[in-house]
């Protein structure tokens, strides 16, 4: 996390003991792991990159300009134009240097959708993309992330629908990768086939990406939780919510957790029971899951760790 006081401080989540900690440009940047490194951009234009073990920093590239996503595909990063502030660029991961060729994408001033990595099996070898999205254009483009050659293009019911945050997609482990396309129709990509309507909605929906876990279809409501079961077409809506609107979900072991905007955080099984809540002391604005217990939420001031396995319990 990135203090006010311009340090970037790796905890370690069970203890909550610092690890190394590093000084930075600013406090509001964009913090993402990949692997063994840990990259950092500022505000003011400037890529760090660090060990994330030992914490030193690998290298610093500065006169980036304001670009708020950072997505790692492969061996390079993209910088995304958060807003359509700035077009995306490409940084090798190795040594922080900008790839000198322009990357093609959507146009200067389009509202951008974080990139999402994607990884290609296939046949002859694997191959690492990025998934691009906009605002204003009703259509999915999937990039190679050394070439820029299309890998697949698809066109779509309406543009995809995401938030201020830039969060659109979903991606679950078989590959498949959830999003809204407009208010209401809910889609799956898969690489290799396509795109497919999975859910026709009856009213609107606020732009957080939908969470989809083997065929149980999650939605985020502001009245509540939406789950469909996509084999049978049946129909469960959770409202007996703390109060607040929902601000953003993760899946977790037996259900899924969602954050609300009255600070607190509930677990909702796939029939629909509330199998946990907690309230915490800042309003939740990401959720991050490590794939077994842990469950970090991200507020304005706040880092929150927690056990769902014990503490929500």
């Amino acid at each position: 996390m990135a203090e006010r006081h311009s340090r970037l401080v790796r905890l370690d989540p069970e203890t909550e003991a610092p690890l190394w900690e590093q000084g930075v440009e600013d406090c509001w940047g964009t913090t993402v792991v990949a692997g063994e490194r840990c990259l950092y951009l500022s505000q003011a234009g400037v890529l760090n990159c660090f060990d994330m073990h030992s914490g030193q920093r690998s290298w610093s590239t500065p006169n980036l300009g304001l670009h708020h996503y950072i997505s790692v595909s492969g061996s390079i990063a993209f910088l995304g134009g958060w807003r359509g502030y700035r077009p995306l660029i490409r940084v090798d991961l190795a040594n922080g240097e900008p790839l000198p060729d322009r990357f093609p994408g959507p146009a200067a001033g389009s509202s951008l959708a974080w990139p999402l990595p994607v990884r290609l099996d296939l046949e002859r070898s694997p191959a690492d993309a990025v998934l691009i999205a906009t605002a204003n254009e009703a259509a999915l483009l999937l990039l190679d992330t050394r070439t820029g050659a299309v890998r697949g293009e698809w066109a779509l019911p309406e543009p995809v629908y995401f938030p201020d945050s830039g969060l659109a997609f979903n991606a679950g482990e078989d590959g498949c990768i959830v999003f809204l396309s407009g208010r209401r129709t809910v889609m799956a990509l898969n690489p290799g086939s396509g795109v497919e309507v999975l859910w026709q909605h009856d009213r609107d929906l606020p732009p957080l990406p939908p969470i989809l876990t083997g065929r149980t279809l999650w939605l985020a409501e502001d009245t509540g939780i939406t789950m469909i079961d996509l084999d049978r077409g049946n129909r469960t809506e959770v409202v007996d919510l703390p109060h607040g609107a929902t601000c953003g979900g993760v899946p977790v072991p037996g259900g899924a957790l969602f954050a609300r905007s009255g600070n607190h955080l509930v677990v909702v099984t796939p029939s629909g029971a509330i199998a946990a809540r907690v309230r915490l002391p800042a309003r939740t604005g990401r959720l991050l899951f490590d794939g077994r217990s842990l469950v970090h939420a991200m507020g304005k001031g706040h880092l929150t760790t927690l056990d769902i396995s014990t503490k929500l319990s």
